[in-house]
Parts: structure tokens; C-alpha cells; sequence
């Protein structure tokens, strides 16, 4: 029985990044795993009061890469949620700022990857009113 593979060469850049990715005809990697073209935000942030538990529009969240000079401001996608590190894993540091509200910063947040994608991290900030 010959096994014919397609070589999907694809050089996709991601922020710098290019993948390579050898794919079997049947579009599945070792163990059955299919990778999609979807591309996969690292990082899902959900904003809101301290007190009232009211989801937080308009906050500036910054997002920065612990190991090497990346940065950037994560995107609100619906009220009081926010997306970055889209396809980057990587240890970062986040810092949510709102007006009438405290700065806060968040350490030490390990986003990793599989074959295909990041694997996505949910945090909850509840600000506290300055």
C-alpha cells in the first residue's frame, strides 16, 4: 500500500513568526489531530467593577511578552472582553487600566501551544475603584 503525503508548505507569518506545517492528504497530523486555519487568540481577558460585577468598556489592556521586546493592546471584542496574543505563545505580563478605576497588573501568564494552535487562557480582572 503506497502512503502519499502532500506537502503543505505553507510559510505563514504570524507577527514574525513563520510555520511550517507537513500535513497527510487526509489533513490530520500523527494521533488523528486536525489542524484548522483558524487563527486563535492566546489570551481572553474579561473586565469588570469590583463591586458590581459590571462589565468594564473602553479599558486599556496592555499586554507584554516577559522574554522578549513584544507588546501590544489587546482588543475588545464585546463589552468587557478583550483578546491578544493571538497565535504567540509565550510568559507575559498584563496591565488593565480603566478610568475611575485602579491600574492593575498581572504577572507570570503562561500561554502555550500544541501542533496547531495556542492554547487559550481565560482570566477574570475585577477592578477596584480608585
Amino acid at each position: 500500500m503506497r502512503i502519499t503525503m502532500s506537502l503543505l508548505l505553507t510559510a505563514v507569518v504570524f507577527r514574525g513568526c513563520p510555520s511550517i506545517i507537513i500535513v497527510p492528504d487526509d489533513g490530520t497530523l500523527p494521533g488523528g489531530r486536525a489542524c484548522t486555519t483558524v487563527f486563535v487568540y492566546g489570551l481572553n481577558v474579561t473586565v469588570t467593577d469590583a463591586e458590581t460585577g459590571a462589565a468594564i468598556t473602553g479599558a486599556t489592556l496592555t499586554l507584554t511578552d516577559e522574554s522578549q521586546p513584544y507588546t501590544e493592546i489587546l482588543d475588545e471584542v464585546r463589552s468587557g472582553v478583550y483578546v491578544g496574543a493571538g497565535e504567540r505563545p509565550g510568559q507575559y505580563t498584563l496591565i488593565a487600566e480603566a478610568p475611575g478605576y485602579k491600574p492593575q497588573t498581572i504577572a507570570g501568564i503562561v500561554i502555550t501551544a500544541d501542533e496547531c494552535h495556542v492554547i487559550p487562557v481565560q482570566i477574570q480582572v475585577a477592578m477596584q475603584r480608585s
